[in-house]
């Protein structure tokens, strides 16, 4: 029996190549799509899995609030929340607490600035269930002056040698002793630490003798994890939480109107729920997740809708094949069986097809993405079963409606030749027709507002200057000569006729500064009226250099006596702090950091950071040599010449301090990354959908045209014109066309609304936003259409007559 229903399936191929071409393109492309974006979302929910304890660690989020509204949320909170909680709930068996530090690492004559080392707490590796490759776990970090690296870390440093043993010099201030060897984070990690260093070599720097004495909790930066034990309830000891704020801190924050909430979030969920001050690195974004995956099932979706339209649609020529059939005695039981087979050996092919596809496509699908996702899907024998899954799933819902209405003809009308398609049957294909077309108008409206959004962030202005300008870190080994030296190498730099400018701050355009600032506020205003702001240390050259304005007051200057005193605000900070207008601020005092500081000047408010995030309040104040970046504004063809200049004279003042550089703009667009690869993504797979459902069209209308062929040369006799014909066969595309705009457009509204009340600063859903979408797909569709409605209308009437 199966060898006559290949038998039967091989014919029919054979008989209808282009069709049978059509139908498996449409397939093939479906799924390629679908496995690609499945691996996509499967790579982003494997995050944090690996670590041997993932199903019991959390790391400790900090909520702070200023008379009523949320102030900041950190990711890297509280310094004593993680002993706090070890010591007064028994749920807690173990913490680790870390903080981050940009050291210059040297070995002998091999010295790099490392970006990705933390002082780390001595239980990581048993809280993680992370062990070392060589070393002990529980030691490794205990005593001062350790450090453990990453596999590639010690390789960088030391080659084949065995590192274990061996000093590495820190900053050019102080030796560590390396205890310990870990195999490199995977990808699939929230987390990028390329070495740790013991948590008491910190605690010593800053002047403490012991880890218990760090127990403030106004005090932020500390990334805090906490092992629960394993029948502890992570919601339960999170309910308890604010009592215990409020026993040890509550007098304290109702004096100044404040308020802190700790939260719990499982490690598992960071990287794609977890968007806040002091992440490792820039997480993944959940919804954005969610989205592929509609837009993965949208594509399979319409590649089966494909196959049973054009099944269906094609009947007419099945018709005799059937009626033969069941004039021979064939049941309906098996001629479904039959047609099932067909539906399965196609959705088969299709399948082995498309993961061949997705072999060849998955590096460079990783670039897109830019996500590192490799073959480990193929690995998992899960993937394999819904590999499976996706056939018979496939064959059922593609091949079973085809089967039934191909199996239910009645043999006699078919072999006299009355058959044809039932009224059912066409409004069925033409609800699939809507279907198809809702989904793909909704895609590349979706795309079409990402494309937008994220255009008006990177168009709009700044009020800031970031072009042509070179940045450099400034350097870690210094002495008691740093800040005549800094200002020799910045006149020297500043005598080339490239030059423009070059001055020193501790933070730069491009992200948010991570000095947040508590407890500021007017002199006149009362303790429980100070609030928190961020603070960037500048030189006097930082205003002019960037092109910001100044509103009201003056720019730092290097000539006034004690500008350190001074303080300049940007007009959200200003609006902050109860000014109704910034003149008023002028000369006003306020209390910061135990100090009184006066206010000299405000300036336009500027992006610090991403057209995402709202202006934040910036204090600007007064440093001569900030330590932080140095920022140099040149212009010229010959770019590698200056940077060869520029590097000779660091190495002249800077020795023992490597020479690494970025271009600000550059580093200003890395916020915009995330979404720029989600907005090609989207784009990519959202043209395929619009291509399968065309692809699809096009063999309907093909088969439309070849069954009104006769229609066609009647109405030609009779003396219709070619573009009357045309407007009669698309006529009917048309209204589908509308009615999947008009189902479409709702929908597309509400969701990509929801997307972007993620941005502070966002575009407007205009009209045309929906319009010009729409009017692509009604003209790629049409054009689909009329090509095989022309060949027709233009087909000689005698030749169209004696059809059939």
């Amino acid at each position: 029996m199966i060898r006559n229903y290949l038998t039967s399936i091989w014919r029919y191929v054979a008989r209808n190549r282009a069709f049978t071409i059509i139908n498996i393109l449409g397939l093939v492309i479906g799924m390629t799509a679908f496995i690609l974006i499945a691996q996509f979302v499967l790579h982003e929910f494997s995050y944090d899995k690996f670590w041997g304890n993932s199903k019991s660690v959390y790391r400790v989020h900090l909520d702070r609030y200023d008379k009523g509204e949320l102030a900041t949320q950190w990711a890297s909170g509280a310094a004593g929340i993680g002993l706090d909680l070890k010591t007064n709930f028994p749920e807690v068996k173990q913490y680790v607490r870390m903080r981050q530090t940009n050291a210059l690492l040297a070995y002998g004559d091999t010295y790099f600035r490392e970006e990705h080392v933390y002082f780390t707490s001595q239980h990581f590796f048993d809280v993680f269930g992370y062990s070392l490759t060589a070393g002990v776990d529980s030691t490794a970090l205990k005593d001062p002056n350790k450090i453990v690296l990453s596999q590639s870390l010690a390789t960088k440093y030391f080659g084949n040698e065995n590192p274990i043993g061996k000093t590495i010099r820190g900053n050019g201030r102080y030796d560590l002793e390396v205890t310990g060897v870990y195999a490199d984070l995977p990808a699939t990690s929230h987390m990028q630490v390329d070495a740790m260093i013991s948590f008491i070599t910190y605690v010593k720097l800053v002047g403490m003798n012991n880890e218990s004495e760090l127990n403030q909790w106004q005090w932020d930066g500390f990334l805090t994890y906490i092992l629960l034990n394993d029948n502890a309830s992570a919601a339960e000891l999170e309910a308890k939480l604010p009592a215990y704020v409020e026993k040890r801190e509550g007098e304290e924050l109702k004096q100044y109107n404040a308020a802190m909430v700790f939260s719990l979030m499982p490690i598992t969920n960071i990287h794609l729920d977890s968007d806040f001050i002091g992440e490792f690195k820039a997480n993944g974004n959940r919804d954005s997740v969610y989205f592929l995956l509609i837009v993965a099932g949208l594509i399979l979706v319409i590649a089966w809708i494909n196959y049973i339209n054009l099944s269906t649609a094609k009947s007419i020529e099945r018709a005799r094949e059937v009626g033969v059939r069941k004039v021979m005695g064939s049941v309906r039981g098996q001629l479904i069986q039959q047609f099932l087979v067909e539906s399965l050996l196609l959705n088969s092919l299709a399948v082995l097809a498309a993961i061949g596809f997705v072999m060849v496509l998955t590096p460079w699908f990783s670039q897109v993405a830019g996500r590192e996702i490799g073959y480990q899907l193929f690995q998992q024998p899960m993937f394999w079963g819904w590999m499976a899954l996706l056939i018979a799933g496939g064959a059922l819902l593609s091949g079973l409606y085809p089967a039934f209405v191909l199996s239910a003809f009645k043999p006699v009308e078919v072999l006299k030749g009355r058959f044809k398609n039932t009224h059912q049957g066409v409004v069925f294909r033409k609800g699939m027709v809507v279907l198809q077309f809702m989904a793909s108008i909704a895609l590349i409206v979706g795309t079409y507002t990402v494309y937008n959004q994220i255009e008006f962030m990177r168009n709009q202005k700044l009020g800031v200057n970031i072009n042509q300008t070179l940045v450099m870190r400034s350097p870690n080994i210094t002495d008691s000569t740093y800040s005549s030296k800094f200002e020799v190498f910045k006149t020297t730099l500043q005598q080339y006729p490239e030059v423009a400018a070059v001055t020193a701050s501790s933070f730069i355009p491009g992200a948010s500064p991570d000095w947040n600032a508590g407890g500021i506020r007017r002199l006149s205003q009362r303790e429980d009226e100070q609030k928190q702001y961020r603070v960037i240390m500048m030189d006097h050259d930082f205003i002019k250099s960037y092109g910001l304005e100044m509103v009201t007051g003056r720019a730092f200057s290097g000539d006034v006596p004690k500008e350190y005193e001074n303080v300049i605000l940007n007009e959200s900070a200003a609006k902050h702090m109860g000014f109704e207008k910034p003149d008023l601020a002028i000369d006003d005092q306020i209390f910061f950091w135990g100090d009184t500081f006066r206010i000299v000047g405000v300036v336009k408010n500027y992006r610090q950071q991403s057209l995402k995030e709202e202006f934040e309040p910036l204090i600007f104040r007064y440093n001569k040599t900030p330590g932080g970046y140095y920022s140099i504004k040149f212009n010229t063809a010959e770019v590698h010449q200056s940077i060869s200049k520029f590097e000779a004279h660091w190495k002249e003042f800077f020795p023992g301090n490597p020479f690494n550089y970025f271009f600000l703009d550059d580093h200003y667009n890395k916020q915009y990354k995330a979404d720029q690869q989600f907005g090609k993504v989207f784009g990519l797979f959202s043209a395929l959908a619009i291509f399968i459902a065309c692809l699809g069209l096009f063999g309907l209308s093909s088969l439309t045209a070849l069954q009104r062929t006769k229609e066609i040369g009647v109405r030609k006799v009779l003396g219709a014109s070619v573009p009357s014909i045309l407007t009669l066969v698309s006529r009917d595309y048309l209204v589908l066309m509308g009615l999947s705009i008009v189902l479409a457009t709702p929908l597309t509204w509400w969701i990509m609304n929801n997307w972007l009340l993620e941005f502070a600063n966002r575009i407007s859903l205009a009209w045309w936003i929906f319009a010009l979408p729409s009017l692509m797909v009604i003209l790629v569709a049409l054009l689909t259409v009329s090509l095989h409605t022309w060949r027709a209308a233009r087909t000689n009437p005698a030749t169209a007559l004696r059809y059939e």
